[in-house]
């Protein structure tokens, strides 16, 4: 009988040390599935966010370029009988909207147009694997460059576009910031530089 007592002691710690040592087995894939997991998703975070500063930063360029092309009269319709420069005649809008700079500012409309729509796809992956207010930062931004694109293509003043635009640094400096946090990078943020030259 303590043979018997003895061997289903010894058979009981065996099983038992064999299902410890299989459940930490398993503990420990799961945690290295989990830092693998958060190692990727961090990078594909950055890779995403990244891409989508480069392309706002770029749309902002191209954006205070076509500002360029509006003037600082003060009239009380922009356009006379138009609400967008889209619609206007390809002749211009005499006095008003040259013919040469109604071509300049519909083709950049539509290159805007364009580069606007893509970066809304970033804006839903941001979304969807940002932190919130990483997610916010990057709404903002891009609400803030179809903004101006709108103000453009009324034909709005420069100075009021050019504010625009200037708006826009901020959404992408506290997006910028949004990112960094949520990405735990250390070390100084910089900001644009807000002394744009106007013409």
């Amino acid at each position: 009988m303590v043979q018997i007592l003895t061997t289903a002691i010894g058979v009981g710690g065996t099983l038992t040390a064999a299902l410890l040592t299989q459940r930490h087995a398993r503990k420990a894939e799961r945690e290295r599935q989990v830092r693998e997991d958060r190692a990727r998703w961090l990078t594909e975070r950055q890779r995403v966010g990244a891409k989508f500063l480069a392309g706002a930063l770029s749309l902002e360029r191209s954006l205070w370029s076509s500002c360029a092309h509006l003037d600082r009269q003060s009239r009380a319709e922009r356009l006379p009988g138009y609400t967008s420069i889209v619609g206007t005649p390809e002749e211009g809008v005499p006095g008003v909207l040259a013919p040469l700079t109604r071509t300049i500012l519909i083709e950049d409309l539509h290159a805007a147009t364009e580069r606007a729509n893509e970066l809304e796809e970033l804006v839903a992956e941001i979304t969807l694997i940002g932190a919130s207010a990483e997610a916010r930062a990057a709404a903002d931004l891009h609400q803030a460059l179809w903004e101006v694109i709108s103000l453009i293509e009324g034909f709005a003043p420069f100075d009021d576009a050019a504010d625009a635009v200037e708006e826009c640094l901020s959404f992408r400096d506290a997006f910028a910031a949004e990112a960094r946090e949520s990405l735990q990078v250390e070390g100084d943020f910089m900001p644009h530089d807000p002394h744009r030259p106007r013409r």
